[in-house]
């Protein structure tokens, strides 16, 4: 703010008028330029001092301390307001972003619920049942009637086969006949 700007928002400031925009600006001018600071003082002075006498009010002792606790007033309006708008704005953020959180996880479960529903349909209903047998347990909407469940026949291994299919077909192993000892002399005289 230049001198000419400063001087020209004295009256704004002892009306208690002035700008919120301009009373930063004027407060710092005014701490820093000391003729400005001058002229502020004269015009306080006399201003507050007339207004004080018009109204019946006592006669301030020290215009000096009170412009300088006008001007502090002032400042320290200026700053709440900025650091109004500042958390008005970090808690909007934080709120959006709460709710922009919100949103995705509910989209993710929406899609995550839907991909399952279409696992699902292409394995069909009994999917894991088939698979597993008998090794997952039931659900309560499918449980098996007790008689279904007496008539239930264990699998059997496949050495457990083989040995049921031996039993049932015996066969005769047959080995060849050794036709001379000439054979036997060959083979080094190891017999089968």
């Amino acid at each position: 703010m230049t001198c000419l700007e400063a001087q020209s928002n004295i009256m704004a400031f002892i009306d208690k008028k002035l700008a919120d925009e301009a009373a930063s600006d004027f407060v710092r001018h005014m701490r820093y330029c000391k003729n400005c600071r001058e002229e502020l003082e004269i015009y306080y002075t006399l201003l507050v001092g007339m207004r004080q006498l018009d109204t019946g009010e006592e006669l301030s002792h020290d215009f000096k301390r009170d412009l300088e606790s006008d001007l502090n007033r002032v400042d320290h309006k200026v700053k709440q307001k900025k650091r109004f708008r500042v958390s008005a704005f970090g808690i909007v953020f934080a709120v959006c972003c709460v709710l922009l959180l919100l949103f995705y996880d509910q989209t993710l479960h929406r899609v995550y619920n839907s991909e399952q529903r279409m696992k699902k349909a292409a394995q069909g209903e009994t999917y894991f049942y088939d698979y597993y047998n008998g090794c997952i347990g039931l659900a309560s909407e499918d449980i098996i009637d007790e008689s279904k469940r007496e008539s239930y026949v264990e699998e059997m291994t496949n050495y457990q086969y083989i040995h049921l299919y031996n039993v049932l077909h015996p066969k005769r192993i047959k080995r060849p006949e050794k036709k001379n000892a000439e054979e036997d002399a060959e083979s080094g005289g190891e017999t089968l």
